[in-house]
């Protein structure tokens, strides 16, 4: 990501020392998912519905561990919403780089698209297809898209290829999903009310 230091494996780290189970990937969808349909959502609002408690550790473990983790996921939170309002196109999914094997990347790309899809239902939207222009289109791609983990790989360079080119449809998705739900009322942080 463009607008922060943070290292993706620094956030999957983060996530398992305090027993959250999505990985680095999946937890950005999510967050993204929540940005396109929570107005004014916070740091804290998301920390506080994303981190798990973790009853084995003794109390001043998980403080501490907590307080690290909420640290490093809030520097993603502040990155990933400026990108997110931005105009100059800058966002992007928060995956494994391009050291990592294509095999991870392609389940990771799977599981930003979950979380995606599981933000948006979080955040109260019920019936994707209600919704204006090509959004209801981008879900059920997206839905797809969330199955690629089972897809073969055979050929390493045009799976590669095929996998920028997914990389770079849902980038483009998102961005547009973002400018299409800003144009709507939707929910405020704790409001129980849903899209339908």
């Amino acid at each position: 990501m463009s607008d922060i230091d943070i290292q993706y494996d620094e956030i999957n780290d983060a996530l398992k020392r305090i027993s959250v189970e999505q990985d680095a990937a999946e937890v950005h969808g999510a967050l993204c998912g929540l940005f396109c349909t929570v107005n004014g959502l916070t740091a804290d609002y998301w920390l506080d519905h994303t981190l798990a408690e973790s009853p084995e550790e003794d109390a001043l473990t998980v403080d501490a561990l907590n307080s690290e983790s909420r640290s490093l996921l809030t520097q993603l939170f502040n990155a990933t919403q400026k990108q997110l309002s931005g105009q100059d196109f800058e966002f992007e999914l928060f995956l494994p780089d391009d050291h990592s094997g294509l095999f991870s990347r392609v389940e990771a790309l799977s599981n930003w698209c979950q979380g995606f899809l599981l933000g948006l239902s979080q955040g109260g939207l019920t019936d994707p297809g209600g919704l204006p222009g090509e959004l209801p289109e981008i879900v059920k791609d997206l839905v797809e898209i969330s199955r690629a983990e089972s897809y073969e790989l055979d050929d390493e360079t045009q799976d590669e290829k095929d996998y920028m080119e997914l990389v770079e449809f849902v980038r483009v998705a998102i961005q547009i999903f973002v400018g299409e739900m800003h144009q709507f009322q939707v929910a405020e942080p704790g409001d129980e009310s849903e899209y339908h």
